[in-house]
């Protein structure tokens, strides 16, 4: 069964600073990030990997994470983990790759909150062959890059509703992009990844004042090889690094004062592992 996760937040999780991939100070991780109490966020794919990582520190800063997972058996045992810190959970349901259950998600969370500071489309699947969604469509291109789309839009209206009152750029959509080409579905679904945030970005990004941008967060140990042929896994796995990492990439893009309008319009940023930088116009790492 699909599970959408409430998680309400309470103290502050305080964990040492870590570093990006590259060697650098990430700048904002769990131990600089200000706290989040009364606002409200959603991760997608928070059961594993980088989605684990980041809703932990905003539930740690003292934020309200909403968690969207495809199983909900999954979705518990990452809760569980969570509560050995924090506790208070409930549960609505969502699945990325089944369109009508995005809608039953996004419905039953405007039901329960009327603002939402960032939403995370972070959720991704890789190298699924000869798959298809319920509605038809290529596997990895509907639980990537559809699913969010819709969703996105599903929220679209609480974001806008919130960015009103918020600081000008502060209410984001974060997406976890990519620039692996270890399979052509897959590739072509992140390159929609990139298309779908700009986009956002350009249509309605500053009638709603909400702002989607894209970036790599980089290579991570994460469940997302699953499905990945075993020889190309070994053969990057050298390179992998802890997923805490790329959370702290989501974290950049979604509380740095770096990130604006102007830029998210144009796809003008890229993304280092563990951090990122403003750098003119391109969008690649």
């Amino acid at each position: 069964m699909p599970a959408m996760e409430r998680i309400g937040g309470l103290s502050a999780c305080q964990v040492m600073i870590g570093r990006s991939q590259n060697g650098m100070v990430a700048s904002i991780t769990e131990k600089s990030l200000p706290r989040q109490d009364g606002r409200v966020f959603t991760v997608t794919g928070e059961s594993s990997g980088i989605g684990y990582e980041l809703s932990k520190i905003l539930y740690g800063a003292g934020g309200t994470v909403y968690v969207l997972t495809r199983t909900q058996s999954n979705a518990k045992e990452a809760i569980k983990s969570i509560k050995k810190l924090f506790d208070d959970i409930s549960h609505p349901t969502g699945d990325l790759g089944r369109l009508e259950f995005i809608h039953k998600a996004a419905k039953e969370f405007c039901s329960r909150e009327s603002s939402l500071l960032a939403l995370f489309n972070n959720a991704g699947v890789a190298a699924v062959k000869d798959t298809a969604t319920k509605q038809g469509l290529e596997y990895n291109y509907g639980v990537n890059s559809v699913g969010h789309v819709l969703l996105e839009t599903l929220l679209l209206p609480t974001m806008t509703t919130t960015a009103k009152l918020a600081p000008a750029n502060s209410v984001r959509a974060v997406w976890t992009a990519s620039i692996l080409d270890a399979d052509l579905n897959y590739s072509t679904s992140k390159a929609g990844v990139w298309f779908a945030a700009s986009e956002f970005s350009k249509r309605h990004g500053r009638e709603t004042g909400v702002l989607s941008i894209a970036g790599n967060p980089g290579s991570y140990v994460t469940n997302i090889w699953r499905t990945t042929p075993g020889w190309l896994y070994w053969l990057y796995r050298p390179l992998f690094c802890q997923p805490i990492h790329g959370a702290y990439t989501n974290l950049w893009m979604a509380f740095s004062e770096e990130v604006d309008m102007d830029g998210a319009v144009t796809g003008g940023m890229r993304f280092r592992m563990g951090d990122g930088i403003p750098d003119n116009g391109k969008i690649c790492c």
